[in-house]
């Protein structure tokens, strides 16, 4: 009796699949962002980098709040005055005890003349001077990255992630990017700057504005971020190695 159900149920299986009609499939269309298609048609283009190197006493912490600091005062303006030009950004934090040092980074995708532009704006903002007067910054480092060194959108990317995987983080990081600036825009506006700034003031404003987005980031990042990357991902689990659990 069970072998009679058993070939019952494969041959109504059989003939539900010979009853069912094919459906015809479209390829789906190719998702090519604007920054997406690279230097065969935007041959102008090219990845930047503009590197604030930080003082950092020895045997101190490094104080990441000035990273907001620049982000707000020095980078969010040409941000935003920039748009329509940079189609791919985002920001690099790094301390380490080593030649590098304690950096806060912009790197970026656009063309030579606004890569340019955006370099003087910095290089000559009473801001930028007055900052390497107060020893907060040790000097600003502008590089244009080759198109023989990071000729493709991917080359950005950590060289040891699979190809498909290089290709898409820089969207990833971008929002991510945007992001916390965001926060630090919206902290710093609950007690917004205005007038005459001493630079004890201004390194306290900041230091607020960072304490903040650590407080949200430990009370929330959990779910807010890391849940919610897991859900688009559909919860998979993830391979933890320990030399990727670093701090700086």
């Amino acid at each position: 009796m069970r072998k009679l159900i058993e070939a019952s149920v494969a041959l109504s299986a059989l003939f539900l699949a010979a009853c069912t009609p094919a459906l015809q499939i479209t390829p789906a269309p190719a998702l090519e962002p604007t920054a997406a298609t690279m230097q065969a048609e935007q041959p102008d283009r090219f990845w930047w980098q503009l590197h604030f190197k930080l003082s950092w006493p020895p045997g101190a912490s490094p104080d990441f709040s000035q990273h907001a600091l620049i982000a707000e005062q020095l980078l969010l303006p040409q941000l935003i005055e920039h748009e329509n030009k940079l189609p791919l950004w985002r920001f690099h934090r790094r301390a380490g005890r080593d030649d590098a040092g304690h950096q806060f980074s912009l790197i970026f995708f656009t063309d030579e003349t606004t890569a340019k532009t955006m370099r003087k704006t910095t290089n000559t903002s009473p801001l930028t001077q007055w900052l390497i007067a107060q020893k907060m910054i040790e000097n600003v480092h502008f590089r244009k990255r080759s198109l023989a060194e990071l000729g493709e959108l991917e080359h950005t990317s950590d060289p040891s992630w699979p190809d498909e995987i290089q290709r898409s983080w820089p969207y990833f990081i971008m929002g991510a990017s945007q992001s916390w600036l965001l926060l630090v825009q919206s902290f710093s506006d609950e007690k917004p700057l205005a007038g005459s700034v001493d630079y004890p003031a201004l390194l306290a404003h900041y230091r607020e504005v960072n304490a903040k987005i650590n407080e949200q980031w430990r009370d929330y990042g959990q779910h807010a971020y890391l849940h919610h990357l897991n859900a688009i991902f559909g919860y998979q689990p993830v391979r933890i190695r320990s030399s990727d659990l670093k701090t700086f």
